[in-house]
């Protein structure tokens, strides 16, 4: 039998009175700590029934505190009744007619209520070494009375994975021009990022769930590092989200959003050329939000103009991203936004095999016999030899079909390619 022994912390039982809670505040004794904490999420009601409990002399439960680094009362179950304490004394909470604002309290009420005595554990972390732990697991123990949504529960816990999605939710430009952040909504529309990049396979098309129990392990998985590669790769995808829709972010779902970022982290890895990505996906994006924004889920007809067979496929999209957790959901999404993509796009997939061999070198040495093609010059196999895909890569070419191949000198191939861009602007200025 495995010996296990309990987690005994350092308590205290302790209270606060009513009235010195707003100076606690001013004087940044109590920290609401904004890594974990949700802020001021209590409806009006809530906050009144509070205010009438303490009027009636009944008890309003225990809070738990933990006293942090900085000997701060850091809260660990209790904030939405501290907050509305303090915001009753300061009067900053809209009342209705039968609750007396605390300005204007009677010297008896008020002495009173300042005395009211509000009890709390303080808590103390028993092991040094695992002291962040305990207070993340204490917190969302702590929380199963007043359930925290997944978003919350995902922005408790701390580690790399959190510090990746939390700092790009701040600092990407993106996540400010979207709407909707109640409750942590777009710290965890990073996290859902982040752990899609990390955790699909794109290759085989093949991507997990973004339920709680995912996350739990991913968090666990990345708690000390994640690659500086995949961390900038994740980063440089959420630039071409930024800089390719802009201000059409304010009409974007995070549903929407999730399989837009899959297919751009799918073509940067596989299409061979995104040297125009950004303005397609500008375009794709401008026009597949105008159609699924035409009609809504409830409708059983397609929208003036729109013929039924593409109403249907629409609406399944609309049907499958209800189901937005679930692997199968992410999947659908992102098939559905890659094949509509490629209406517009072609998508030619990346060579696996980018480069030619030396043995494929000297094949095609040998069967121009030893001739630079684009200069006419004998080439000396043992030093110098560039081979040159005839059909761009960009365009399809393999580097396996040595029929549209030619091997020619190094600098003879770099000014070939001068060439051929420069010919390639020149063609695209003509169609303007």
């Amino acid at each position: 039998m495995i010996s296990r022994k309990q987690h005994i912390p350092d308590i205290d039982f302790a209270n606060f009175a009513l009235g010195n809670i707003k100076n606690l505040f001013v004087q940044n004794k109590i920290y609401i700590n904004e890594e974990y904490q949700r802020g001021d999420v209590w409806k009006q009601g809530q906050k009144v029934e509070l205010i009438k409990s303490i009027f009636n002399s009944y008890s309003i439960g225990v809070l738990v505190l933990y006293i942090n680094d900085k000997g701060q009362f850091e809260i660990l179950d209790g904030q939405q009744r501290l907050l509305t304490i303090f915001k009753y004394v300061s009067d900053k909470i809209d009342l209705p007619e039968d609750v007396t604002k605390y300005s204007e309290l009677e010297e008896n009420d008020k002495i009173f209520l300042n005395g009211y005595s509000v009890y709390y554990l303080k808590l103390k972390s028993h092991n040094p070494e695992t002291k962040e732990e305990d207070i993340v697991q204490t917190f969302l123990r702590l929380q199963e009375g007043s359930p925290l949504n997944k978003a919350e529960k995902i922005n408790a816990y701390r580690g790399t994975f959190k510090d990746v999605f939390l700092q790009e939710r701040i600092s990407q430009p993106m996540f400010t021009l979207m709407q909707g952040d109640k409750r942590f909504r777009l710290r965890l529309l990073s996290a859902e990022l982040l752990l899609l990049e990390l955790e699909s396979d794109f290759k085989n098309k093949i991507f997990p769930s973004i339920d709680l129990p995912t996350f739990k392990v991913v968090i666990n998985k990345y708690r000390s590092k994640i690659s500086d590669i995949k961390v900038k790769f994740f980063r440089g995808n959420l630039d071409y989200i930024y800089e390719s829709m802009n201000m059409m972010l304010t009409a974007l779902t995070p549903r929407d959003l999730i399989p837009l970022y899959l297919l751009i982290s799918y073509l940067r890895k596989h299409r061979a050329d995104n040297s125009n990505l950004k303005n397609e996906l500008s375009v794709f994006i401008e026009n597949i939000l105008q159609e699924l924004n035409s009609f809504v889920i409830t409708d059983t007809k397609p929208p003036k103009g729109m013929p039924a067979n593409r109403f249907k496929t629409l609406m399944e999209y609309k049907t499958q991203a209800r189901g937005a957790t679930t692997s199968e959901s992410i999947k659908y999404r992102f098939d559905f936004f890659l094949s509509e993509f490629e209406k517009q796009h072609k998508i030619i997939l990346k060579d696996t095999k980018r480069l030619h061999d030396k043995e494929q070198k000297r094949i095609l040495y040998l069967r121009q016999k030893g001739i630079c093609l684009e200069c006419n010059k004998i080439i000396d196999f043992r030093i110098d030899g560039s081979a040159h895909h005839v059909l761009a890569h960009k365009d399809g070419g393999k580097t396996d079909d040595l029929t549209k191949a030619v091997l020619l000198h190094e600098k003879c191939h770099q000014k070939l390619e001068k060439r051929i861009s420069k010919e390639n602007q020149n063609n695209n200025l003509k169609l303007f």
